[in-house]
């Protein structure tokens, strides 16, 4: 599928083939939305049910799912992501601007990356903020999600 590179794929096909207790290469239809969070999405129930068509209880309990089918249902569930706006991130970052000049410490910024939320590893933190410090090691966050959002 051209969403997906190969190894998006392959990775898929092995979240998919643990979650086949049947041996049949389908995962029964209430598995799908447990599916999509082991592939790292984070879909509402409501999200699952609309990528589903809505299905009944029983549809949920009875029926099953093709990788085939659930490929593009995966595709679209990541497509519907929403992701931060700027706003959303500069607005998260400007707690810790104690001193409201448009800066946080990168300390800080190291501590918070790598300890809350969806955690990075120390290598990862390092490499995001690699030439982002200034001389007294604080970081323009306003410049710094835009180099972060612009890839």
């Amino acid at each position: 599928m051209a969403d997906f590179s190969d190894d998006r794929i392959q990775d898929c096909q092995e979240t998919f083939a643990m979650m086949d207790t049947t041996g049949n290469n389908k995962i029964a239809m209430n598995m799908v939305g447990t599916l999509f969070r082991a592939l790292g999405q984070n879909p509402t129930e409501a999200e699952v049910s609309k990528v589903l068509n809505n299905p009944t209880t029983d549809d949920l309990a009875t029926k099953d799912v093709s990788f085939s089918e659930f490929l593009p249902m995966l595709a679209q569930i990541e497509r519907q992501t929403e992701r931060g706006s700027y706003e959303d991130f500069v607005e998260g970052l400007r707690v810790f601007d104690k001193e409201n000049n448009g800066t946080v410490m990168g300390a800080e910024l190291r501590h918070v990356l790598s300890t809350l939320g969806e955690k990075m590893s120390e290598e990862e933190v390092e490499s995001l903020l690699q030439g982002q410090e200034d001389a007294n090691g604080c970081i323009n966050y306003e410049a710094f999600i835009k180099a972060v959002m612009e890839g």
